[in-house]
């Protein structure tokens, strides 16, 4: 089989190097594998959290091998790590072209598709498909790291993107904010043409009359096999819709299928998430606003004296 070499790049002021402190690389390659595996789940299922059996291509593709490592000055250590590509041992994954051609290429690796996830997280990319709520909160829990334990930056140097990702405070605290920024998940229904079909796999993709493609995974009691002959038909699909932070669909987490009816036609469109409002934001000032309690300044009497108010007793009395 066919491997290739991958790197974490570790960084921090000190305590790294040749004999780097059990302390600094020890929670990094304890969080590895989990990391790993939340990152090809959403690749290729557009979910880090998978819910039953992980089909085996799926814990292949993130199976990796530590080779060891070596030093770039007290405060680098470079973790080696052997991989295979996609290619070679999910190759079933790849059977149906059309099913991934957004998604991981058969000559990429785990390493390359956590590398992109980091990207769109450190830009704040709202509308990625590369993270959903799990993948932002695997991501999130590296904070520790870099708060407490002294890192300050996982490098991913030789990864077959335009340039080396990097993992650190900066990434971690955009990810709490698009996690927070997220929507919470509602039940849906939509109606389009069922395009494709990954029965291994659980997947379903529905092309919606409106525009647009819509993913759902296969989470109902029965087989999904048994809906092959609504194949290239309309069908409306209903399960609890996951959102991206800016609001659109990501996916359909999807318990019923059943052919379209003309009922169904007031559901042929993407359905939005309901809009998270921040309350406490929300009743912040900007700079220079005036507050709406300042007009009600004055307009309240003064608290009145004993005197008066006795006088006022006993006028209504």
């Amino acid at each position: 089989m066919i491997t290739v070499e991958r790197s974490f790049r570790l960084e921090a002021q000190s305590g790294l190097g040749a004999k780097p402190r059990p302390e600094l690389i020890g929670p990094v390659l304890t969080h590895l594998h989990d990391t790993l595996q939340d990152t090809v789940r959403m690749g290729f299922l557009h979910t880090s959290r998978a819910r039953g059996r992980i089909p085996g291509s799926i814990k292949a593709a993130a199976n990796v091998r530590y080779l060891g490592h070596r030093s770039e000055g007290d405060g680098v250590t470079v973790l080696r790590f052997e991989v295979a590509p996609f290619g070679e041992v999910a190759a079933d994954l790849f059977a149906q072209t059309q099913l991934w051609e957004d998604g991981p290429q058969p000559d990429q690796t785990a390493f390359e598709l956590l590398a992109a996830a980091l990207d769109d997280v450190r830009s704040g990319h709202s509308e990625s498909s590369r993270f959903d709520p799990g993948m932002l909160r695997r991501i999130g829990s590296y904070r520790r790291m870099f708060v407490k334990d002294g890192l300050s930056s996982i490098v991913l140097p030789d990864v077959n993107l335009h340039r080396s990702a990097r993992l650190d405070a900066m990434v971690v605290q955009s990810a709490r904010a698009l996690a927070d920024a997220t929507p919470q998940p509602r039940r849906v229904r939509v109606a389009g043409r069922l395009d494709l079909m990954g029965a291994s796999q659980g997947v379903l993709k529905l092309h919606v009359a409106s525009g647009g493609i819509v993913t759902a995974l296969w989470e109902g009691e029965e087989s999904l096999e048994q809906f092959t002959s609504h194949f290239n038909k309309d069908v409306v699909c209903e399960g609890l819709g996951i959102f991206r932070p800016s609001g659109s669909l990501l996916r359909i987490d999807a318990d019923a299928i059943a052919p379209a009816t003309e009922r169904d036609d007031s559901f042929r469109h993407l359905p939005v998430a309901v809009a998270k409002v921040d309350v406490a934001r929300a009743a912040r000032l900007r700079s220079g606003e005036p507050s709406a309690y300042a007009s009600f300044l004055g307009s309240i009497p003064p608290e009145e004296t004993d005197d008066e108010f006795s006088a006022a007793v006993e006028a209504l009395s």
